[in-house]
């Protein structure tokens, strides 16, 4: 999908640039720059996440799901909810796992300092609190899961995937539909062209081959051409 809304977005700036609407083409040249959603993007939305998360961007981190969750999740069915409270309490503990490996316990501190009145009646927090007094917490069965490689690649593996289905089962507006068409005629056009130049190989490969065979039938001595014309006591 992303691909197709960035081709639009070129399909609508060719069509100001036509017209002479420079005032409309700045605002929109503006807001592609100040797009959270990334053009549907996956991999940019994961790469801003990824970024707020490695400067130690609590605040950054936090604003930017509320946008994704008010303007992306909260269209899903609630049978969804509970992914995307998963995937948003797997995010603040990338984003913690993160501090201590770095050695910023300020940051780690801050962190349950500034979310301590949301997080301290959820059961999935309660033993997350004594995280910042642990010594070792990569070494303690409570934590050391999360210090893990594979836990991490399979986090943000989850939640790309959850994106991407997200950006495929949203309706389309019809621009985006009459890219898909295009795309769609494109492809056929192309495909229809390689036939083209497949069916003409072959037919110079048949010409190139009765020429070959036209040339050895002159060569041969007329009694052998005309062998397949005598009957059996000719040949006797």
């Amino acid at each position: 999908m992303g691909t197709a809304v960035e081709r639009t977005d070129e399909h609508v700036r060719e069509y100001l640039i036509y017209r002479g609407f420079t005032n409309t083409l700045k605002h929109l040249d503006n807001d592609i720059k100040a797009d959270k959603e990334k053009g549907f993007r996956v991999d940019k939305i994961i790469d801003q996440l990824q970024q707020f998360v490695q400067s130690f961007d609590l605040a950054g981190l936090k604003e930017y799901w509320l946008y994704l969750d008010k303007r992306l999740f909260s269209r899903l069915e609630d049978v969804y909810r509970s992914t995307v409270n998963k995937l948003r309490i797997s995010l603040y503990r990338y984003y913690i796992i993160n501090t201590v490996q770095k050695g910023n316990l300020e940051k780690t501190q801050e962190f349950f300092q500034k979310q301590a009145s949301e997080l301290q009646g959820q059961a999935e927090w309660r033993d997350w609190f004594i995280l910042p007094f642990i010594s070792s917490p990569e070494q303690n069965p409570a934590f050391c899961q999360y210090f893990s490689r594979q836990w991490s690649d399979t986090f943000l593996v989850s939640l790309h995937n959850f994106l991407s289905v997200l950006f495929q089962c949203m309706p389309q507006p019809v621009l985006l539909s009459f890219d898909a068409e295009v795309q769609k005629m494109t492809c056929l056009v192309e495909e229809n062209e390689q036939l083209r130049q497949l069916l003409f190989a072959l037919q110079t490969e048949s010409r190139d081959q009765r020429d070959r065979d036209e040339m050895i039938h002159h060569k041969l001595p007329t009694y052998v051409q005309n062998m397949d014309r005598l009957g059996d006591t000719e040949l006797g």
